[in-house]
């Protein structure tokens, strides 16, 4: 993926997503369980240390130190870059197979966070999620990245929740939505 020139590589976007995901928490180790699932090869860990450097270079992130703790935080920058994943996230290819598991996103945002939500809606639909009740919508592929960065972007960490599920009661009509049956 690219954006306005340059590559986006993969540890670049897994990393942006891990940043979101703790936002202006203190940066997990290198050793905790979050922080190497997305470094999963011998290459990819030896690369970590460059691809930080790259993406302070690029003005994605900068470290800063509160409280005597460091901290990481996007730039703008870096959260445009994350709005453009977010926006583009429609043109990845659907799996050829579906797993058999349903992703669902509950959320209970307040009345005086409409706006949010409403954006929260239009970024379901737009991935592709189907409203089955009020605040409950279901997709039958893997999402949670991009609903985690959504999460985060809309500043909805306590008001969302996305779970996967293996069994939907009467699921043949919504399979039927998706064409997947």
């Amino acid at each position: 993926m690219y954006y306005k020139g340059y590559k986006i590589g993969t540890i670049e976007k897994e990393l942006l997503k891990l940043i979101l995901n703790v936002k202006d928490k203190e940066l997990p180790s290198k050793y905790s369980d979050s922080f190497s699932d997305i470094l999963k090869t011998a290459r990819q860990k030896a690369e970590y240390s460059n691809t930080i450097k790259r993406m302070v270079k690029k003005d994605l992130m900068r470290f800063i130190v509160r409280n005597r703790e460091l901290r990481v935080v996007l730039t703008n920058k870096g959260q445009i870059t994350a709005k453009f994943i977010i926006q583009n996230f429609h043109k990845k290819e659907k799996p050829k197979t579906w797993d058999g598991k349903w992703r669902i996103v509950m959320f209970d945002v307040p009345e005086k966070r409409k706006k949010i939500r409403n954006l929260l809606r239009f970024h379901l639909k737009k991935i592709g999620f189907i409203q089955i009740q009020g605040s409950v919508w279901i997709y039958p592929y893997p999402c949670e990245d991009i609903v985690a960065i959504i999460k985060t972007y809309f500043n909805l960490s306590n008001e969302v929740l996305y779970f996967t599920a293996g069994y939907l009661e009467n699921s043949k009509k919504i399979e039927k939505l998706f064409k997947i049956y």
